[in-house]
């Protein structure tokens, strides 16, 4: 259940895991649908790496299907989700980290030419590398060093994780895998939906309708129901179901308010509706969830929050 991103208008903001570099990893194991990653951004650079199963990606406005061996590489600030597949499972290692740790001086012309770019849109990476593809073996042997060297953490590990860095991003622009970033209406499009989900983040506990969301966007409702399943790999609708029922489940676990009060308060006309939803989307009810959470804390010795 935990989250590792903390949501700010879907911009994420990582806690980062050492204090001495601006990174974080970590290991997810999707099961029965579980966990949805929503529709996000972070300004840091995502590397993840496919153990087996599958799961639906969505990157700017590239969407595929992950397979066993896929390396996905996410762009600083790109918009991107990931959606479990019926009941598969989909095995991933993932590591975000801020470009600017390998270096941000404008007296290193390195920065300059190959950092920035990245960090700031100018270029992009590709979003997937697969096995049969040019320098993939060369490329998954570093991404391996890499999460070997951050699960370890022996002493000094950062000096050789910044050179590793180096030369991932070495081998991405001499295969040929970074690339000039377009500015056409597809990125156009992109940042129109990019406000919407601001939107309806700041105003999920509202009536949203499918007409005020196109009306938001300047579409005809057919086109941007379109345009939105396309983008995100979810309905307009369904969204904003998973968007009530995650900050439902933070009121679940931070707070004494009744599941009546949180059902209310997140936006569900009543609670029979949000009782169905969310058993539909976590397998279990509202009460069953809340009951879980505190298990968990009292077997792991955490105390409950004073409110």
């Amino acid at each position: 259940m935990k989250q590792h991103l903390m949501d700010q208008f879907f911009q994420h903001q990582i806690d980062y895991d050492n204090h001495l570099l601006p990174l974080k990893y970590w290991h997810t194991h999707v099961q029965h649908g579980i966990p949805d990653v929503l529709f996000h951004w972070h300004n840091e650079f995502e590397i993840n790496y496919v153990y087996r199963g599958s799961a639906r990606y969505h990157i700017d406005y590239n969407y595929f299907d992950s397979q066993e061996g896929d390396i996905i590489l996410i762009r600083p600030n790109a918009m991107h989700s990931i959606h479990p597949i019926g009941d598969l499972e989909h095995v991933t290692d993932s590591l975000v980290c801020h470009l600017d740790m390998l270096g941000t001086s404008n007296l290193d012309q390195t920065s300059l030419l190959y950092l920035q770019p990245l960090q700031n849109d100018t270029l992009k990476t590709v979003p997937r590398i697969q096995p049969h593809q040019e320098g993939y073996e060369a490329i998954k042997e570093v991404i391996f060093a890499i999460l070997e060297l951050v699960r370890k953490q022996e002493p000094y590990y950062e000096l050789l994780l910044k050179s590793q860095l180096f030369q991932l991003l070495h081998l991405l622009y001499h295969h040929g895998y970074v690339v000039k970033k377009n500015t056409d209406d597809l990125y156009r499009k992109n940042e129109k939906l990019r406000g919407l989900i601001d939107h309806i983040h700041q105003h999920f506990q509202d009536n949203l309708t499918i007409e005020q969301m196109a009306d938001y966007m300047g579409y005809s409702k057919t086109h941007f129901m379109s345009v939105f399943k396309q983008q995100t790999g979810t309905s307009c609708m369904e969204f904003v179901i998973q968007v009530r029922l995650r900050e439902a489940c933070t009121l679940l676990t931070t707070s004494l308010k009744s599941v009546l009060e949180i059902s209310n308060q997140v936006g569900f006309n009543n609670l029979s509706n949000f009782n169905r939803q969310f058993k539909r989307y976590y397998h279990m009810t509202p009460s069953h969830y809340r009951k879980q959470f505190r298990k968990e804390q009292s077997y792991f010795g955490a105390r409950p929050e004073k409110l």
